[in-house]
Formats: C-alpha cells, structure tokens, sequence
C-alpha cells in the first residue's frame, strides 16, 4: 500500500503523462503519431516559384513553409470532400506527407493554403493502406490541371482520361493563358475531351486488332507509368529539362506497355489524338492553342522517333542509318519546341519526312526507286495523302478523322506491298510502317 506522499507523486506523475499526451494530440507540429496502416501521400510545393511569381504575386512572400496541407476528393458535382485525417503543415523544403484513411480510391487531390496563396495538385495513384503514394510538385502550372480535371469529374468525365495526359498537355505556359479565363478553359477542356475520344474510339477499330488481353495489360501498364511518372517529378530539381526528361521517361514506359503491338501503333494512335485537338481547338485563344500544340506535337515527335527507329531495325538497317534517323527525330523535336506558329511545325515535319525517305531508301538501297516512287504517289497532287488532308481538313466529326486516317493507312500498306515484289514480308512491312509514319503531318 502507497503512503501519502508516495501516492502524492504517483498522482504529479500521472497528471504529468497525461498532459503531456493531451499537448502532443493538440500541436501543430504533431498532430497525431503516424499510423502505419494508414494511406499516405508524399507532395511538396514546387520551389521553383516561376510561374507562381507570373500568376500570383503573393508566392514571392509567403514561400513554400508552413502552409497548411490536406488531401481531398472530388465528387461528382465538382466539389472537394476532405479525405485526410489530420491537417499537416509543410515544412521548410515545402514537403508533406499527409494520411487517409481511404484505400484503394482515386479522383484525389491534394490542397495546399498559405495565406492568399492555394496550390493543388492531381494525385494519379489509388491510395493503399500502409503505402505511401507521390503527387507531383504542388505549382501554379499543377493548380490549373487540378481545376480542369474537377471540372472534368463535374461533367461525368471522370473515367474518360488518364490524369497523366492532362498534365502532359496543360504545360506551364498553357497554364498562364488558361488562369482565370473560364472561357479559355472551357475551349481547352472541348478539344482535350474530343481528343481523347478520338484516340480511345480509334483503339477499338478493327485495323488495330488489339485483344482484350492486349488492352488490360496496357492499362495496367499505363497506371504504374503514371505513378512512376508522378513520383519522377516530385524528386526532379523542378527545372524545365528535369521535367522534360520525366515527360520522355513516362512516354517511354508508355512505349514499353505496346511492345506486344508495336510502337507504331501507339503514334498512328497519338496522331489522331493530336489532328483531333487541332482541329477542335481552332476557335481558342492563339497562344493557348500554340503552347497546347507544342506540347502535344513534342510528345508526339518523342514517340514517332521511338517508333521509327523499331521499325528501321525491323527493315535491316545499320547503326549508322538508325543513328540518322534518330538524328532527324531530334531535330523535329527541337524545331517544334522552338517554333513560333502550326506553320512552321508543319515545315518541321516535311523536313522530317525528307530525311527519313533518304535513309529508308539506303537500307532497302535495291529497292530506292521504287520507294521514291511510292512517296511521290503519296504526296502528289491526286493522292491518298491530298485525300486525307481534304477529309481531315477542319473536320471536327470524330468518325470522320479517324476514318481518314485508317484509309490512308491501308492505302499505303497496299501500295508499297504491291510496289515491293521480291522484298521480305519484315521488310515490306517496315517500309510500309516507315512511309505511313513519315507522311503523317
């Protein structure tokens, strides 16, 4: 049995532990103990600060601590359902971890507020329960995908689109034009949904002959892109080449997912994605539409080299001539990023096209006549190629676009088939591909 005094002390004592956790549960810095089998999601606020400064003059003063951080849902109509359980602070590198309770759900985003100051961003990945996920870095340029991509849950669009594709188009110079113009956010959103129903539409034709298993393994494939492609930006330096070569690497992990149907089919697709926005953006603003443009254009120079280049290999061709190629693929991707309207993209791709039928014609060198033949056939005045332009031409019909395309694809494929009597069927078939991939601007 306790004395009086030894009681006493127990009783300090108590009191002491007591007050001590009350304290804890009650500080800021915090909040609870983490729970190792909750949900979480690693973010930062981009330190960068560029576009902020351009778009909110009040980031240069509050910075990247201490803003207040949870993560949210989106809802149907649009509205943002707290997720978190707890409301954590950045610290002074601008980094969170925040915790749900959640697992396996998706259409997430994460808020953060400092001030006057918001920034969000699109979390890709499903949360897991004992797992932590990555956003990418919390920016100006991710508050305006985050805005669209609400908007988008808002009209039923939420399993239309991959996040990832969102935040490939909107760049940082899309996201300047597109702040606080409803209207040019609403022209964005018309041309990003119709060319993604135009590339899922196209998927499902028969040319493609894509199976069912096919189609599951590239989604699956396309969903862990998408979170390497996430947690590739938020340990990037923030630095427009640091995001570019996170952009490459997530097209490539993308390339990888269609290996068993070939990379070209991945660019016929993305061309009809692209010819798709182009022309149903034609009534947006200029500078949105050109910023939107190159972006869409260099994705989809990244992956026409990728696939020009498996299919140069396929025909026979030597390092020096893939290195050629690779070389003129380079040069596309530079000359979009550096253009200064569609006119010049498109001289880009002419110039492209030049240089790849010289190399096709070394590697199939007994065959280089017929192979200028078979170009000139498709460029000229009455051509399969003039047909395409004709139909595609402003066309806003999404049938009629992908139509078009699947027409002057066959059309070449039998031509050159037809032309390329005694060729081996691989090589015949790389021409083919090579052809229809270098005339597709």
């Amino acid at each position: 049995m306790l004395n009086i005094n030894e009681r006493k002390n127990f009783l300090i004592t108590c009191i002491t532990i007591f007050a001590s956790i009350f304290l804890a549960s009650c500080s800021k810095d915090n909040p609870i103990e983490p729970d190792s089998s909750a949900a979480k999601v690693a973010g930062r606020i981009s330190s960068s600060g560029g576009l902020q400064k351009t778009i909110s003059s009040s980031f240069a003063q509050d910075g990247v601590q201490g803003a207040t951080v949870m993560l949210a849902q989106v809802q149907a109509d649009g509205s943002l359902k707290t997720v978190s359980t707890q409301n954590i602070q950045t610290d002074a590198a601008g980094k969170f971890v925040v915790e749900t309770n959640l697992n396996g759900a998706s259409n997430l985003v994460v808020v953060a507020t400092k001030g006057a100051t918001e920034w969000k961003a699109i979390v890709s990945s499903k949360v897991q329960s004992g797992s932590t996920v990555y956003a990418p870095p919390l920016s100006a340029e991710s508050t305006e995908e985050a805005n669209v991509y609400v908007k988008l849950v808002s009209q039923g669009h939420a399993g239309d689109f991959d996040e990832a594709d969102l935040k490939l188009l909107l760049n940082s110079q899309a996201a300047v034009f597109i702040h606080g113009n409803s209207q040019a956010q609403a022209d964005f959103i018309n041309a990003f949904q119709a060319s993604v129903q135009a590339t899922i539409q196209a998927s499902s034709n028969s040319y493609f002959g894509f199976s069912s298993s096919q189609i599951q393994m590239m989604m699956h494939s396309k969903a862990d892109a998408e979170a390497g492609f996430d947690t590739d930006l938020y340990n990037s330096s923030d630095t427009d080449a640091d995001n570019e070569n996170c952009r490459n690497n997530y097209e490539g992990n993308i390339l990888n997912a269609y290996a068993g149907a070939n990379a070209y089919t991945y660019a016929e697709l993305m061309r009809i994605g692209v010819t798709t926005f182009i022309n149903a953006s034609a009534s947006m603003n200029s500078n949105l539409r050109l910023a939107i443009a190159k972006s869409f254009y260099t994705r989809y120079a990244f992956v026409l080299n990728f696939a020009m280049k498996q299919q140069f290999q396929a025909a026979g061709a030597t390092d020096t001539q893939i290195n050629s190629v690779s070389s003129a693929g380079s040069v596309l991707y530079a000359s979009i990023k550096n253009s200064t309207d569609l006119n010049q993209i498109a001289s880009a791709f002419v110039q492209y096209r030049s240089a790849v039928k010289t190399q096709i014609q070394v590697t199939l060198s007994s065959y280089a006549s017929i192979i200028d033949t078979i170009d000139s056939s498709i460029n000229g005045t009455v051509s399969t190629k003039s047909v395409l332009n004709t139909t595609i031409g402003g066309s806003i019909s999404l049938d009629a676009i992908i139509n078009a395309y699947i027409t002057f694809f066959s059309a070449v494929k039998t031509t050159t088939q037809a032309s390329l009597a005694g060729a081996s069927s691989t090589q015949v078939n790389a021409a083919s591909q090579i052809l229809i991939l270098s005339n597709m601007n």
